[in-house]
């Protein structure tokens, strides 16, 4: 890939990162009462929605780049994803699993870690990790799959799929439980899949321009469901064709778009991106700093919440730098051979 167009990817990982952690941060900060302060309380849902995309492109992300550089080599790559993802998410639950209840070197202690580690009770946010282990384990093979499908088939996968979870989503409304599950990219498998089919597919400037209006039509949609459809479609945080489109339009937008800001900020981007995953481990920290010794819960109004969302941000990517350099470089190079 031209490395000015990496740069496009790179600058969305970063926007991704800043909307996990302004999702997190829409915790603390911004309240309203929806009874009360009705207008408040909607817009900060609908921004809250808008921020959740961040799952979907994060997914999108990891799955395209997997997917295209697969070389053949499945132990290998197995390895690979084990050193520099699972070893790091492994080192961050134990350091927060330590920061809530100390350290010890008994059984019992090791035992109940473990435990909460694989069933992501330590820290919620590293459930993310735990879902793309399961992607990796098929990976491999979809990347055979993927790549010799033609457009036409590409387009049939993109639409079977949005068909499906408009479905998945219309029981969801009705209380229903949904029998049609035995489609292969259910859940966020299918997201790890979309960035690469998109960029597979090879967009004309009319697509394009239709996938972005598409995306613009999700987030009205999203706005309409917030405000009159509050809590009858557990889906439009995950899997709903709305968040789905509005996924695709940000993925669109930054990296086929994003070149005059690229352009601008080449350097600081490629460098800010090398740490996202880590920025990504650690910003449950900075996030606990901020409201154990900087600010209290419960802050009114987004000025505060933008202005905690970039303090964790820089406080997460300063832990971030030495980190990578000190420990994770090393231990990549020693593991890898690198």
């Amino acid at each position: 890939m031209e490395k000015k167009i990496l740069a496009n990817y790179n600058l969305l990982r970063i926007l991704a990162i800043f909307l996990v952690i302004s999702a997190h941060m829409l915790s603390g900060v911004w309240t309203a009462d929806p009874s009360s302060q009705p207008m408040a309380w909607h817009v900060r849902e609908i921004i809250r929605t808008a921020a959740l995309s961040c799952n979907g492109l994060f997914f999108m992300l990891s799955g395209r780049f997997l997917l295209e550089r697969f070389d053949g080599d499945i132990p290998a790559f197995y390895w690979k994803r084990f050193v520099k993802i699972g070893i790091p998410a492994f080192c961050a639950g134990l350091l927060y699993y330590i920061q809530l209840h100390g350290f010890s070197l008994t059984l019992s202690y090791w035992k109940d870690f473990l435990k909460a580690f694989f069933q992501v009770q330590i820290v919620g946010y590293l459930w993310f990790v735990m879902a793309l282990a399961g992607f990796y384990l098929a990976a491999p093979f979809l990347s055979r799959m993927l790549k010799n499908l033609s457009k036409t088939e590409l387009w049939w996968l993109l639409g079977g799929a949005v068909f499906y979870f408009l479905v998945q989503s219309l029981y969801g409304i009705f209380s229903m439980e949904p029998p049609m599950e035995a489609y292969l990219f259910s859940n966020w498998g299918f997201y790890c899949i979309l960035g690469f089919v998109l960029d597979r597919m090879d967009l004309s400037s009319r697509q394009t321009s239709g996938f972005l209006a598409a995306g613009l039509l999700g987030l009205v949609l999203i706005a309409v469901q917030e405000i009159w459809f509050t809590g009858q479609n557990p889906a439009i945080y995950t899997f709903d064709p709305s968040m789905i489109f509005l996924c695709i339009g940000i993925y669109l937008l930054v990296t086929r778009f994003g070149n005059p800001v690229c352009q601008l900020l080449e350097g600081p981007i490629n460098t800010v991106s090398r740490y996202v995953f880590f920025v990504y481990l650690f910003h449950g920290l900075t996030h606990n700093f901020i409201f154990d010794y900087l600010a209290e819960p419960g802050i009114p109004g987004y000025g505060a919440w933008l202005l905690l969302t970039l303090l964790s941000f820089f406080m997460a990517l300063a832990l971030s730098i030495p980190v990578y350099h000190l420990l994770y470089r090393p231990m990549c190079r020693l593991l890898l051979k690198k």
